[in-house]
């Protein structure tokens, strides 16, 4: 005891240094953990959460293109004669029936003429061969009524015989009449002839066979006659779009469409065509033309425009979704969202709640369960690591 006494004494300030940092090592050791409590219970309560509800999800393929007019009409001459006149310009809009054009007919109203000099000597010919035949037609009868009565004393028989010859007289009239009227009736070949070249005239004015805008003028005053304009129905228009080989198996006909245009403007319409084979660029990749008909399009859409297209590939309404990092694994692989709970002392903890995920976008997916419910608040990341 002596011994102890006299350890104590001579280092008693040592001790009381030792208790001293005890003691403090201990308040020390409490304030650390309740610091690191703190700091875990400011950070559970910082996480990032969201309220989980139902609304609409929506599944697109974004690709771009240009607005054209979806009647689009080439209009030719179907004459090759020089072009004397262009009516119209671009930008022009017309009417059916308007003249774009005319063409130079000093050759052929020549050929024109020639044709109905010899129409007109032919009907000549005709109209005499009908008149003959009706004179001689005309005697034969008058000759018979002269027979009969001259015939009157004839013995009978000799009568009857001049009489027949008679009524034979006039059947040949008649046949001969008969084929004067069916020569003229028919068409010849000089008619027929100048039929062709009146038509070809008629050709030579070339009228816009459909109303629209006349977006290219091909003729030139001069030069042969071809190809004469282009006409755009501005009323009926589609975008035109590039879709990427390994993409176009998405799509189908009647797909619902929104359209953005280069000045903003939002449309809508449907997939109406999508073409049967691939372009392949000078890079070696290949594409698809797409049409998309627009069921909106107003005066501030324009031919040649540029075209954000939206294709809607699937759709699910009324559904919950979250965001694709919210979903997360347990332990057996099975997925799961994290639902926040806060205890009465503002703790913040977070229950994995078992779903099983559907349909996808590129930031959400949709989730079903019996855990989810309406309202609830959920960690917006699932991996605890990619919070820090």
């Amino acid at each position: 005891m002596s011994r102890i006494t006299s350890f104590l004494g001579r280092h008693k300030k040592a001790l009381i240094v030792l208790a001293v940092l005890a003691v403090a090592g201990a308040v020390g050791w409490t304030r650390m953990n309740q610091a690191a409590a703190a700091a875990q219970k400011a950070a559970a309560q910082q996480v990032q959460t969201f309220t989980l509800e139902k609304g609409d999800l929506s599944r697109t393929l974004s690709v771009s293109g240009s607005i054209q007019s979806a009647q689009v009409t080439q209009v030719a001459a179907a004459q090759t004669y020089p072009v004397a006149e262009v009516l119209v310009s671009e930008g022009d809009v017309v009417a059916e029936g308007d003249v774009l054009a005319t063409l130079d007919t000093t050759d052929l109203d020549a050929q024109i003429k020639v044709q109905q000099e010899a129409v007109a000597a032919e009907k000549q010919q005709n109209d005499l061969s009908i008149s003959q035949a009706q004179r001689r037609l005309e005697d034969a009868r008058n000759q018979k009524t002269i027979d009969e009565d001259v015939t009157a004393d004839w013995d009978q028989t000799e009568r009857d015989a001049k009489l027949r010859q008679d009524s034979l007289a006039i059947e040949d009239a008649q046949d001969v009449l008969v084929n004067a009227v069916t020569a003229a009736d028919a068409p010849s070949a000089a008619a027929q002839q100048l039929k062709t070249l009146q038509n070809a005239k008629k050709q030579c004015t070339i009228t816009a066979p459909c109303a629209g805008t006349i977006t290219q003028v091909k003729a030139v005053v001069g030069g042969a006659a071809g190809e004469i304009a282009t006409i755009e129905n501005q009323s009926a228009l589609e975008a035109l779009l590039s879709v990427r080989e390994y993409d176009v198996n998405q799509l189908s006909v009647g797909q619902s469409v929104t359209l953005t245009s280069g000045a903003k403007d939002v449309f809508h319409g449907s997939i109406s065509w999508i073409a049967p084979k691939a372009t392949v660029n000078e890079n070696g990749e290949a594409s698809y033309a797409v049409k998309v008909s627009v069921d909106d399009a107003t005066g501030a859409l324009r031919l040649g425009m540029t075209a954000k297209a939206k294709v809607l590939l699937e759709e699910k309404k009324g559904v919950f979704s979250v965001p694709l990092d919210a979903v997360g694994t347990d332990e057996n692989g099975e997925a799961v969202v994290y639902q926040k709970n806060t205890d009465a002392e503002g703790n913040v903890t977070f229950t994995p709640v078992p779903v099983t995920t559907g349909m996808e976008t590129d930031l959400s997916v949709e989730v079903s369960g019996e855990g989810l419910t309406e309202g609830m608040e959920l960690r917006s990341l699932a991996d605890p690591e990619a919070m820090q």
